[in-house]
């Protein structure tokens, strides 16, 4: 019987960690994965391999230890990804010739694209530091890397979205953005459409 009670109690209290953190790290993996159905796979993969650990009291701080899991669920569905479209690509050629129009698109649309062309890690270093507003060294532990890392991933990553906004295609709104501003303007930029998410 008390154990019967210990599992409901259990199960109530994580019930309660995940309604408190869900939506924000749906949000999270949305601005890692640039997907909102990937977005809540991850979510729902994380939050299954952090209960039983949970469970056995492995979890000190549940929304670091969150953040961790769904940054590495993130990886592994871009490494995924990566090789998906490699292969794709090895199969039907690439896509030189295609035109892509960007006339008229909004600086949040403008300031996406520029971060979706960011190299993975740069990304998410980028994505923790300025809209997760962690720290370097919160960042550094949930990637899993030295706070060096951090620091250089995130000034490569800041650098290389200037240029990509400086690029005649970005538009005039765009051009010229001071790294000052770039907090809440990077901030505003990466809220998913459609949704709380």
């Amino acid at each position: 019987m008390l154990a019967m009670v210990r599992a409901v109690v259990d199960e109530d209290s994580f019930a309660v960690a995940f309604n408190a953190h869900r939506n924000d790290a749906v949000r999270l993996a949305y601005l890692l994965v640039s997907d909102a159905t990937e977005a809540e796979d991850i979510v729902a993969e994380a939050f299954a391999k952090v209960y039983p650990r949970w469970r056995k009291g492995q979890v000190r701080e549940f929304g670091p230890y969150l953040r961790r899991a769904v940054a590495n669920e993130a990886n592994s569905k871009l490494r995924r990804r990566y090789l998906e479209r490699r292969e794709a690509q090895r199969q039907h050629g690439d896509e030189r010739g295609v035109r892509r129009i960007d006339d008229g698109a909004a600086d949040r649309d403008q300031v996406w694209q520029a971060l979706r062309r960011l190299p993975d890690r740069q990304r998410q270093a980028v994505v923790l530091r300025y809209f997760e507003d962690l720290s370097e060294q919160e960042t550094a532990e949930t990637l899993g890397c030295a706070v060096g890392t951090v620091k250089s991933a995130v000034s490569r990553g800041l650098a290389r979205l200037e240029e990509l906004l400086d690029e005649p295609s970005a538009g005039p709104s765009a051009r010229g953005q001071e790294r000052d501003g770039a907090d809440d303007g990077l901030r505003s930029s990466f809220r998913p459409q459609g949704g709380e998410a």
